[in-house]
């Protein structure tokens, strides 16, 4: 880390409004250059103005005019200004209206007492002036804290992350101080600086020192005395729970409690942010352990189901088969043997999309090679039609190669799942269309049935695992629809459900596939 002292470069236009953290007020605030200049501007304006009316007015009134340019100096520069405009009053009154003229005596007694008096009330006058000043110099000052810290904690409610607390915090820091401020955190070797505003500040080895005090008490840390050897920053703790979450360094006056004052209301605001932000996650990470626990239980649930269902078929027709045997009739025995065939089938076909699931969610690699869409509708209808021989299954595909880059196994797979979809809610023999077509860039397939449909307000969520719709027709595990959404994805596609498709019945779904690297 480059060391050395705090490059005290000019803020950017963000930055460049009035610091709220370093203005002090009344007696103070210590007199300005342009305060004094002012007083003596005006004064000087004032003793310009007393010759050109010396004859118009009596002697004694011009000394109003002299309070005149008290009055204005204190109102316009504070205390301080008013005060000397006081001494410069009394001084060019006394000098060049109270005779002797051009020397600093009064030759009557009354002289000297109206000169008194005259620097009393001069003097009450810029002290009164000046209070109001600094009142209204407060009332700026508080107005201007509020606007900051309103700011800022509009900014801290709508972060959602530790980083964009600590860029906040700082960035209204160096906003309110119009100083430089420093981050700086300890990465478990040393403290190093991590950020800073303006960019490009570096700090001495003495101020990494106080920041690895601050970092292990957990306590600020103020900057040393203007002409004592040691750190320009004051350091303050950003805390998240009983740990140090960062560490900022402020230049400022030792001193100067004002600043301390803003500078930890807004690390307390940082705080509840970040403990804000923590429970936010810690919500959120609950609910997707509660998600997950529910697909968990829901998964076990269907497969039992689904899985129990066939085996139990398959159990009874081969026990009635080994115990019977013979004995039954051969159409007895032939019935036996299609539940048996069926069964199988079915629970092949679970399986299958067990494993889809499987190979989808655990991020394994999609083998994309050119093939024809043609050839996948034609292997996925003949599978269809041999799993359902009731159902009239059609396809309609051109003559032309339909090419494009992709999985055949799965895409195979997923348009079989929509057939199978469709041949659920449809009655024995309904017609089920498959079609497959091209589009500028895409290959596009879609399957038509004329059952039930699917409600409005179930079309969004039947792509989603275990999400079943309220129909007629034997139910599922769940998987089917959303092992052909997780497909379409993998491929960069996109899948659609419309329903109704003609006289308030039917369902039509949709996958649209890029065609890649296939022209």
């Amino acid at each position: 880390m480059h060391t050395g002292r705090p490059h005290l470069s000019v803020m950017d236009a963000a930055q460049s409004h009035r610091s709220i953290l370093v203005r002090q007020q009344g007696w103070r605030a210590p007199p300005t250059g342009a305060g004094i200049l002012g007083a003596l501007f005006l004064v000087g304006a004032t003793v310009v103005a007393g010759h050109a009316l010396e004859h118009v007015l009596p002697r004694a009134s011009l000394s109003l005019v002299f309070l005149v340019a008290v009055l204005l100096s204190a109102i316009t520069s504070g205390f301080w200004a008013g005060l000397i405009a006081a001494l410069l009053a009394f001084f060019g009154y006394d000098f060049f209206f109270v005779e002797p003229l051009h020397t600093f005596s009064a030759a009557r007694p009354e002289d000297a007492v109206a000169l008194a008096i005259f620097l009393i009330v001069a003097a009450i006058t810029g002290l009164l002036a000046g209070g109001v000043r600094g009142e209204a110099d407060a009332e700026h000052e508080r107005a201007d804290a509020l606007e900051v810290l309103s700011a800022y904690s509009a900014e801290l409610s709508a972060a959602n992350s530790d980083a964009a607390i600590e860029a906040a915090l700082l960035r209204h820091l160096a906003n309110a101080s119009n100083r430089p401020v420093v981050e700086l955190k300890d990465d478990g070797l040393a403290i190093k600086l991590v950020d800073s505003s303006p960019p490009g500040l570096t700090i001495d080895p003495a101020d990494l020192l106080a920041a690895d005090w601050v970092s292990r008490r957990a306590q600020a840390w103020p900057a040393t005395a203007s002409g004592w050897s040691g750190g320009s920053f004051s350091f303050h703790p950003l805390k998240r729970g009983s740990s140090v979450a960062a560490i900022y360094g402020v230049v400022d006056h030792p001193e100067d409690s004002q600043c301390a004052q803003i500078v930890e209301t807004m690390l307390r605001q940082g705080e509840i942010a970040l403990e804000r932000v923590a429970f936010a996650r810690e919500a959120e990470d609950a609910r997707a352990l509660a998600e997950q626990e529910r697909i968990r239980s829901a998964l076990i649930s269907s497969i039992s189901h689904d899985l129990r269902t066939p085996l139990s078929t398959i159990l009874g027709s081969v026990t009635s088969l080994r115990e019977l045997g013979e004995a039954m009739p051969a159409e007895a025995r032939a019935d036996l043997l299609l539940a048996i065939e069926e069964e199988t089938g079915r629970l092949a076909r679970f399986v299958t999309n067990l494993l889809a699931m499987t190979r989808l969610e655990a991020g394994l690699a999609i083998k994309r090679e050119c093939i024809d869409a043609g050839d996948v509708a034609g292997a996925a209808v003949k599978r269809a039609r041999q799993s359902f021989p009731a159902s009239k299954i059609t396809l309609e595909a051109g003559p032309d190669p339909l090419l494009l880059f992709a999985d055949a196994d799965l895409l195979e797979q997923a348009l079989f799942n929509l057939i199978d979809n469709a041949a659920k809610f449809s009655v024995p023999e309904a017609p089920i269309r498959v079609a497959a077509s091209r589009g500028p860039e895409t290959i596009e397939f879609a399957v038509t049935d004329e059952g039930p449909g699917v409600p409005a307000q179930d079309l969004d969520h039947i792509f989603e695992k275990f999400y079943r719709v309220d129909r007629s027709g034997p139910g599922g595990a769940g998987l089917g629809l959303a092992i052909c959404r997780g497909v379409v994805t993998a491929l960069g596609g996109e899948i659609h459900a419309e329903s109704p498709v003609a006289n308030g019945r039917g369902a039509r779904m949709r996958m649209i596939l890029p065609r890649g690297e296939a022209r």
